[in-house]
C-alpha cells in the first residue's frame, strides 16, 4: 500500500473516491537484462495486477501506482496505466480497469 494525493489523480476519480487515501503499489517489477524481449515483463506486470486485484477486495483500494525508471513509462502506458498530474513518472491504473482487463484473458 502507498499514500494517493486525490488531487493528482483526474477530476472524475477525485470525486468518486473521495474517501480514498491510499493504493496498491508495485514496488519492484523487473527482468534481468538478458531475458529482455520474450514477454516476461508481460507476464510479471500480468500476475503482480491479478494478485493485487485479489487484495482490493479485501482491503479496498481504488487505483494501483508504479513509479517507472527512466525509459519504462512507455511500457506501463501501453497497459492501461496513466501519469499523475504532478509526476510523470509515476502512473496509476484504476482497479475497476484492472478487473475489465483481466476478465478479457
Amino acid at each position: 500500500m502507498t499514500p494517493i494525493e486525490l488531487r493528482c489523480l483526474p477530476t472524475k476519480l477525485q470525486k468518486k473516491h473521495q474517501s480514498s487515501t491510499s493504493g496498491g503499489l508495485i514496488a519492484r517489477l523487473g527482468v534481468d537484462k538478458r531475458c529482455k524481449g520474450q514477454g516476461f515483463g508481460e507476464w510479471l506486470l500480468i500476475d503482480a495486477l491479478a494478485k493485487l486485484l485479489s487484495a482490493s477486495d479485501s482491503v479496498a483500494f481504488p487505483v494501483i501506482i508504479v513509479e517507472a525508471k527512466d525509459g519504462l513509462k512507455h511500457f506501463y502506458e501501453k497497459y492501461g496505466f496513466t501519469a499523475f498530474k504532478d509526476d510523470e513518472s509515476k502512473l496509476f491504473i484504476t482497479i475497476a480497469d484492472v478487473r475489465e482487463s483481466l476478465s478479457e484473458l
